[in-house]
């Protein structure tokens, strides 16, 4: 009985004199580490110090992000690198989304993304020719955002029923570590031909003339005609007008 206490107390004593051990181990290699940058430049420095340079070294190299891919070696197709491109006398707008958890709802969110770019662009279009045209005493209110924004919105809302398509689409499959699951990089190719991202247009501006007539605004009343008319002549002639 004696012998299985004092076995006992040795073992304890053996199992706090491991744990002692193990911080002071961990203490000792965090110096270590700390000398091995103290004396890295240094020639002389002892051998346990380089060995532990060199650990942290090779420790670094683990952990430092690895170059995947870079456009020298993106073989993804010319297309989903491009946000707006024409081709073939037509527009085309990219949207992608990625590490998308369910396909077909990330092949909706990058199909959203490619028309919220068409909507974008349409709009970018409007505010640079009016910017100078809806400013005056209405720039603190946000100028020609102020007359857009209902235009735009009413567009985005139809925009699938001029003419715009999906044209392509591109996905990757890759597997997460993390989750242990799939997800999905999706990108999607939208199109138009160029008479009905012309009318997208038109049909946004047609709402601003009416807007300026009743404010009053004849400048850029006029400017919207202008802007109709030459619209209606990219539409006959097949200008391509972006």
């Amino acid at each position: 009985m004696q012998n299985q206490v004092d076995n006992l107390s040795l073992n304890s004593r053996n199992s706090g004199l491991c744990s002692i051990g193990m911080c002071n181990c961990a203490v000792a290699v965090g110096l270590i580490l700390i000398l091995s940058f103290c004396f890295g430049g240094c020639s002389s420095a002892p051998k346990h110090v380089v060995e532990a340079r060199q650990v942290a070294e090779s420790a670094y190299e683990i952990q430092k992000p690895v170059m995947v891919r870079t456009f020298k070696n993106d073989d993804r197709p010319d297309w989903t690198k491009q946000t707006v491109f024409e081709d073939g006398g037509k527009i085309h707008f990219t949207g992608a989304f990625l590490k998308g958890s369910d396909y077909s709802v990330t092949v909706r969110c990058a199909n959203a993304e490619a028309v919220k770019v068409a909507v974008q662009s349409i709009s970018n279009f409007i505010r640079t020719e009016f910017s100078g045209y809806a400013q005056g005493s209405n720039s603190g209110s946000g100028g020609i955002d102020r007359y857009v924004s209902d235009g735009v919105a009413i567009m985005a809302d139809n925009i699938h029923v001029q003419g715009i398509r999906q044209k392509e689409l591109y996905y990757e499959e890759l597997f997460s570590a993390g989750s242990m699951d799939s997800v999905f990089n999706v990108w999607v190719c939208l199109e138009m031909s160029m008479a009905d991202y012309l009318k997208a247009k038109a049909d946004v501006i047609r709402g601003l003339q009416d807007k300026f007539e009743t404010e009053g605004r004849i400048e850029a009343k006029k400017k919207a005609e202008d802007l109709l008319e030459e619209l209606k002549k990219g539409v006959g002639d097949g200008t391509r007008q972006t």
